[in-house]
């Protein structure tokens, strides 16, 4: 316990001095907004500031890059002789006015590089003896002037726009302040750092001066959130590509071509004269910036078209062909060579580790023989390039050491370099294995200033995912969350999600693409300041005051009474202070390996009760905890929060093991053959104590849900659990398939919305389920067999009836013809027509010939 305390305070340290590094601030709205909703920060909205010894004010100024208009207003300081003194941009002479009233007037200049890319401290000091005010830029002097000053000095100080009565300025530059201070002699009186996220004050740190703004727009948060920048619903297969030099994204799709330039901020939809056929699923697009060209291009067919802007068309075109068998492939160019590279990817249960070359000088491509240490097979890695193409970098994947998909896949944490010079690999480091196993967005971005890295990385194995930033570092195995995470509808090859990033305008650029059963692809950019903050860390920049240190000690010292005292009071019961730290399963205490005593069961357990046909009302499934067998297995609790990743695989097989023999039998499961099939290599008493170590750790998990329990009975292992708190959807099917037959319309939709996630635990791979996802997929098929026999009158029914069939047999041609035939009748041609041509692809890639029908055959009403 004393270390368990120990651990949290040095944790509790570092994140309170980590939290200086954060990015914060407040930006001003300026000329590309009506002058109503530009901002204001006035520090004086309580009255003037009055001073008795000579003062000093002095903040930190960015401007905001790739603006049209930056001439304004960065300070005005009003005194109380009703003297202004101001601190103005001139955009047309590109320097600075330091002015007095209108007696005095300066112009200086600063480096507008600094200006634009990092922040540039300023000073103004007001010499109260003297009767000057003088202006410092990093500390140094520029100039100073006469001034007349009272004794005390009060002043008004505004940034921005102001409405004070004879002084209003609306002409203000698109710019960042932080860091405002202002000093009595050797004294800090204030100091507003502007670390807020929200609001319309700022506080001041040292006596808790409030400062008021108008139209806020603080900083931090654009570190932190991705801001969704567009949404586009795609038909086909769009690819995306990235120019980093104008900081352009591309989304090409076949008859038009979209893009946003994140300099600009404009976007732009630009439509094909020609369009481009056959973009295949699994075709990729890159943009080479050694000759700013755009280009398409498909590996399994070693076929690559550039696109002319003049003409608006591509120089290539793809006939059918087979899927893929490099999804997810990464790709870098090469200025050395003049080439593309492509390496791993995934096709027909297979793993790659190949290195594939496209030469743009001589239009030829080859497959290049590996130096080195050996690549292990993979996909769904991270792949960067320093700034020439000269090295790449792949970092993770999943994979497996055969290729075979079927022997051990697995995940990979390991950061290998490939040489474009002697075309070797060699691995850099491997990172400890996680507690969550995750894949990698396809690029990596390098910031070779720093030697640091950031990815994206995500779970596999739920569809409701997130990508979340991580910062990594070429020196040492180690890497750090950074920003929000952003929502990723992941489900293998109809996902895909990359990283990019916009060097001059400061942004990182993350896009997301998902492709729907009606092949349609949904296609998201996001963007993000850079550099971007710590994950979920409040920027509330600390004083380097005395006082604020004192704070944060006593704040420390407090967490370690209070845990002292909770350990005091729970030392003398140790089975409630574990039962109290496995309540929250994010940080499991240690269990004993000792058997733990069987639950006594004293009345008959619940059995769960008949689910009634009647879909549950919304606002009664969020107040209950829900499991859901079909599509991912996913848990969630009754607050609504995932909590799927709790589930280590031996937990989650335990659970399912005695759920789903729970559901389907209502007499669970023997401790034979769950020792057998989960602890055959050990011995009855070390799989009793496995056993029970692990049933605590899952009921500490499954207490979120709401009321349940494992229940022992003949030496029979159930799950018992009350239906009104816990939803479980394989419950609902049992009670569906082994009801009385025909279904009502709201008994098969009922069926549909749990069919809707996917099939029977298809990511679930244990020999001991398969007979069971058989039965399954074949009492599903049956019912919705019959059922659109039933309901045939109802196009719309008939069509979600098709694809959740589809989910258990692909290749069903009387799915294919219902679904076709009832497009049709609602007058969707178009996607009747891609139903019909992705099936026929899922013939062909299935069977290995071509499906021996038309399109007419199946389009009948």
């Amino acid at each position: 316990m004393r270390k368990f305390i120990l651990l949290l305070i040095i944790h509790a340290f570092l994140v309170t001095t980590t939290g200086l590094a954060q990015t914060y601030g407040l930006r001003f709205s300026s000329h590309e907004v009506v002058q109503e909703k530009r901002t204001t920060l006035n520090l004086t909205s309580s009255g003037p500031l009055c001073f008795k010894k000579n003062t000093e004010i002095s903040f930190d100024l960015n401007f905001i890059p790739y603006k049209e208009t930056y001439f304004g207003y960065i300070l005005r300081v009003i005194d109380a002789n009703n003297q202004n003194i101001d601190v103005v941009y001139n955009q047309r002479e590109r320097n600075f006015n330091f002015v007095m009233g209108e007696s005095f007037s300066k112009v200086f200049l600063v480096d507008s590089v600094a200006l634009h890319t990092k922040y540039v401290h300023f000073s103004i000091q007001f010499d109260i003896e003297k009767q000057t005010a003088a202006i410092f830029v990093d500390n140094k002097l520029i100039t100073q002037g006469p001034a007349k000053l009272g004794n005390p000095f009060c002043a008004r100080y505004f940034f921005g726009t102001n409405s004070f009565e004879g002084f209003q300025t609306v002409d203000i530059p698109p710019m960042n302040i932080r860091n405002i201070e202002i000093r009595e002699g050797e004294k800090l009186r204030y100091n507003w750092p502007l670390s807020e996220n929200s609001g319309n004050t700022a506080t001041d740190l040292v006596e808790g001066k409030v400062a008021t703004v108008k139209n806020a727009n603080w900083v931090g948060p654009r570190h932190q959130n991705w801001k969704l920048v567009q949404t586009w619903e795609i038909p086909g297969n769009p690819s995306v590509a990235f120019d980093k030099n104008n900081e352009v994204l591309y989304i090409v799709s076949a008859d038009t071509l979209y893009n946003i330039s994140f300099k600009t901020e404009q976007q732009k939809a630009i439509r094909l004269a020609q369009r481009l056929d056959s973009l295949m699923p699994g075709s990729q697009s890159v943009f080479n910036p050694f000759n700013d060209r755009l280009y398409n291009f498909y590996i399994d067919q070693r076929k690559i078209g550039s696109y002319d802007t003049a003409t608006r068309r591509w120089d290539v075109s793809y006939p059918q062909d087979l899927l893929t068998v490099y999804w997810q492939a990464n790709k870098f160019v090469s200025k050395a060579d003049s080439s593309l590279y492509i390496l791993c990817g995934y096709g027909q249960m297979q793993y790659k580790n190949t290195v594939q070359r496209y030469s743009f000088a001589t239009r030829q491509w080859d497959s290049v023989p590996a130096a080195g240490e050996r690549l292990t097979p993979r996909y769904m890695a991270a792949v960067g390039s320093d700034e020439n193409g000269d090295t790449a970098y792949i970092l993770g994947g999943y994979g497996s050491n055969s290729g075979n998909q079927v022997v051990n896949p697995r995940h990979y944490y390991d950061l290998v370099a490939f040489s474009v010079k002697d075309h070797s690999f060699s691995r850099i480091y491997q990172f400890p294995e996680p507690q969550e196993q995750f894949c990698f967005a396809n690029s990596m971005v390098i910031d070779p200033a720093t030697r640091h890295y950031y990815a994206l990385i995500f779970p596999n194995d739920k569809f409701n995912t997130t990508l979340q930033l991580i910062e990594g570092d070429f020196r040492e195995p180690k890497y750090r969350l950074l920003a929000n995470s952003i929502p990723y509808s992941f489900h293998d090859i109809k996902s895909f999600a990359d990283l990019y990033y916009c060097k001059e305008s400061g942004k990182l650029v993350a896009v997301t693409l998902y492709t729907s059963k009606d092949n349609i692809t949904q296609v998201k950019a996001y963007s993000l300041e850079f550099p971007p903050n710590a994950i979920n860390q409040e920027k509330a920049v600390k004083s380097k005051s005395f006082f604020s240190w004192v704070n944060g000690l006593l704040i420390l010292l407090a967490v370690a009474i209070v845990l002292f005292l909770l350990r005091k009071r729970f030392s003398g019961n140790r089975k409630k202070q574990a039962a109290a730290t496995a309540v929250a399963p994010a940080v499991i205490a240690p269990i004993a390996t000792a058997p733990q005593p069987e639950q006594v069961v004293t009345k008959p357990p619940v059995a769960p009760e008949p689910v009634s046909p009647t879909p549950p009302q919304e606002a009664e499934e969020e107040k209950r905890g829900q499991i859901f067998f079909f599509g991912p297995f996913e848990v969630v609790d009754k607050e609504g929060q995932d909590i799927t990743r709790f589930f280590t695989p031996l937990l989650k097989e335990l659970f399912l093991l005695i759920s789903i023999h729970t559901i389907r039998s209502g007499k669970g499961i023997s401790s034979d053959r769950l020792y057998s099939t989960l602890w055959r290599d050990k011995s009855n008493k070390e799989a009793q104590n496995n056993r029970s170590v692990n049933m605590v750790k899952l009921k500490a998990i499954l207490d979120k849900l709401g009321v349940c329990a494992f229940v022992k009975e003949a030496d029979r292992w159930s799950l018992q659990y009350d239906p009104a708190e816990i939803r479980m959807d394989l419950a609902e099917f049992q009670q569906i398939s082994q009801g009385p037959r025909p279904l009502t319309q709201q008994g098969i939709r009922q069926l549909l919305k749990i069919l809707h996630r996917g099939s029977f635990l298809p990511d679930a791979n244990y020999t001991w389920l398969e007979d069971i996802q058989s039965e399954i997929s074949n009492n599903a098929l049956d019912i919705l067999t019959a059922a659109a026999a039933q309901f045939k009158a109802d196009p719309e029914l008939l069509i979600e009836i098709a694809d959740s069939i589809f989910l258990f047999d692909p290749v069903n041609e009387e799915a294919l013809r219902m679904k076709c035939s009832s497009l049709v009748a609602l007058g969707r041609h178009s996607l009747a027509k891609a139903a019909f041509n992705k099936f026929a692809k899922e013939y062909q890639h299935m069977y290995g010939e071509d499906f021996p029908h038309t399109f007419n055959e199946y389009s009948m009403e």
